[in-house]
């Protein structure tokens, strides 16, 4: 556990920020800057650093630099920020001072010799490497990128030295075993490759991407098509729907292995970008950033490394940033109909909603028999509460899918209750009725689909049994989901079983505090059991709570004249239209 300590600490030089976010800045720093006058730049690169927005941080951190260009602590924090902002160029100027002042700086040396590798100079990447200091960050990188100068020079021995090396690897095992065989592969040595490959395996290599994808490859290129099947179905079944895993897997159907061509800076990138990933799996974005801006100066066209850099720029919150990267990806590539999707999030995101429905409308005339883009399209109408688009788009998306309406497929699920509850906003509560009723079917009970398919009843003061068993059973599966235990405690309020009704809003107004239609329902129950006092504070709550516009003229109405005589309790309900047994 202290070796892998020591790497995490050591590789936080490459990152904007420490692994606690927050950057150190020295108080001699501090005082340099007031008696210098460059307080903006400082302030703002500071704050910049802390907002995450690593474009920003490298440049005004670049602008601190020019008032004293010589400091150490600035230094430091323009290189890592310029790292992190894929300001390479920068970066390897800012490195060159630094080295000028101490000449084993292992993050100043690693980017110099990065950019001399880029370069083809690779006697210098050879001497940055020589002169880094000694430590774990050095000893986990000097080897990977030694390998893939062997490869350049044609250098037999210096190949054999950097596998052995890293074949002793115990940090993120996958990423050194996986380039070892690559380079084992492409030396003609596939059952050598092949052993590699299989200890990356057993180091837990088959839940990366990027170790699922190089060993998938060498599998079909070796003729072993089940067993790349095999490991391609695993990653899928453990994640996301991924464009470059659907590739392979097209590939592999069709019997067209990727051939074996990879230069030597196509090769180191590939390495920077799999330490990227294992990093991003632990959770440490920023060292993964660093790492993605490396590999991204290795191979600038690297589609499958600009979406992850993008993807990244996402979870940092910085969207305009992460649209702009989204963008970047070209039409020819795997993902980029994926990267069209994901650019349309950040920029809903950011704010843009307009702009990001006008990126999924063009998409889907460019694309017309692309599923997905109708999916997201319809989401991001049902956001922006615009219904019958939506549900126009929700319509496409179903007909595109594998089953039919007698049969539909039950992956789609999501599907039909999304349509269904666009329906029924928009006042089609028949055909409402029957996709939640399918939604219920395809998923098994989901939740959610119980939870909304009761509740409508409900409110709609129809089949109030029914739907209070129901709501019960998604209460049973999801006990702390305010929504759930509000629509129980409302069934309860609609059957007249007022303080039943109360205990349970209560529980939902605890567990969803600021939520105005929750409280509004309290409000409902404390009037009904007679607390009138506390009934008109909860809705002046709720009004506080910014309600649609049509909740907010009923609480103002009960709150000028009160709840009128309580309902009578319905008659027991027959059996709800859809055919499902309840």
């Amino acid at each position: 556990m202290k070796w892998r300590q020591g790497i995490l600490i050591g590789l936080a030089g490459v990152s904007a920020l420490a692994a606690s976010g927050v950057v150190y800045v020295s108080q001699r720093v501090d005082a340099y800057i007031v008696e210098q006058g460059a307080s903006g730049a400082y302030l703002a690169a500071r704050q910049a650093t802390l907002s995450k927005d690593a474009n920003s941080a490298g440049d005004y951190w670049s602008r601190a630099l020019m008032a004293r260009p010589k400091d150490p602590n600035l230094l430091r924090e323009a290189l890592q920020s310029q790292i992190m902002a894929g300001q390479i160029r920068a970066s390897v100027a800012t490195a060159e001072t630094i080295i000028s002042q101490k000449q084993e700086n292992r993050q100043a040396r690693l980017v110099l010799a990065i950019d001399a590798f880029k370069h083809e100079n690779y006697e210098a990447a050879l001497t940055h490497l020589d002169a880094m200091e000694k430590g774990p960050f050095a000893e986990m990188l000097n080897p990977n990128i030694r390998l893939w100068i062997s490869v350049a020079l044609d250098d037999e021995k210096a190949r054999d030295r950097a596998i052995q090396k890293l074949a002793r690897g115990s940090v993120f095992a996958p990423v050194p075993l996986s380039q070892s065989a690559r380079v084992l592969e492409l030396n003609g040595q596939p059952e050598k490759a092949q052993r590699y490959y299989q200890d990356g395996v057993r180091a837990n290599g088959a839940r990366y991407l990027f170790f699922t994808l190089s060993y998938g490859a060498f599998l079909h290129r070796q003729g072993e098509l089940e067993r790349a099947e095999k490991l391609y179905n695993f990653y899928a079944s453990q994640n996301l729907d991924n464009a470059y895993l659907k590739a392979a897997q097209t590939r592999l159907a069709q019997a067209r292995p990727a051939p074996l061509r990879i230069t030597p800076q196509e090769g180191l990138a590939s390495a920077f970008a799999s330490i990227a990933e294992a990093m991003a799996s632990e959770n440490r974005m920023d060292l993964a950033l660093g790492f993605y801006r490396m590999a991204q100066h290795l191979q600038p066209d690297n589609d499958r490394v600009t979406f992850a850099v993008a993807s990244l720029m996402g979870q940092r919150e910085r969207y305009v940033r992460a649209a702009e990267e989204f963008g970047a990806i070209p039409r020819a590539a795997v993902s980029y109909a994926d990267a069209q999707i994901q650019r349309a999030q950040m920029l809903f995101q950011a704010g843009a909603s307009e702009a990001a429905i006008a990126v999924l409308s063009a998409q889907s005339r460019a694309m017309p028999d692309n599923r997905d883009i109708f999916i997201s399209l319809g989401d991001l109408y049902r956001s922006e509460h615009r219904f019958d688009e939506a549900e126009t788009a929700y319509d496409k998306a179903i007909a595109m899918g594998s089953g039919t309406a007698q049969d539909p497929n039950p992956r789609d699920w999501f599907l039909y209750f999304a349509r269904g509850m666009m329906r029924e906003r928009l006042g089609d509560w028949d055909s409402a009725e029957l996709d939640l009723q399918t939604a219920r079917a395809l998923s098994g009970d989901e939740p959610n689909v119980l939870n909304y398919l009761g509740y409508s009843w409900i409110n709609q003061g129809i089949y109030l049994d029914e739907g209070l068993k129901i709501i019960r059973e998604a209460v049973k599966k999801e006990p702390k989901n305010g929504a759930f235990v509000d629509s129980l405690g409302w069934a309860h309020y609609r059957l007249g079983n007022y303080k039943q009704a109360l205990i349970l809003l209560e529980r939902a107004s605890q567990i969803e505090s600021g939520d105005p239609v929750v409280t509004d329902h309290l409000g409902d129950a404390l009037w009904r059991v007679g607390r009138k006092v506390e009934a008109r504070y909860q809705w002046r709550k709720a009004l506080a709570f910014a309600p649609s516009d049509e909740e907010r003229v009923k609480i103002e109405e009960k709150l000028l004249t009160g709840l009128g005589p309580a309902e009578k309790k319905k008659p027991k309900a027959h059996m709800p239209r859809g055919g499902t047994a309840i």
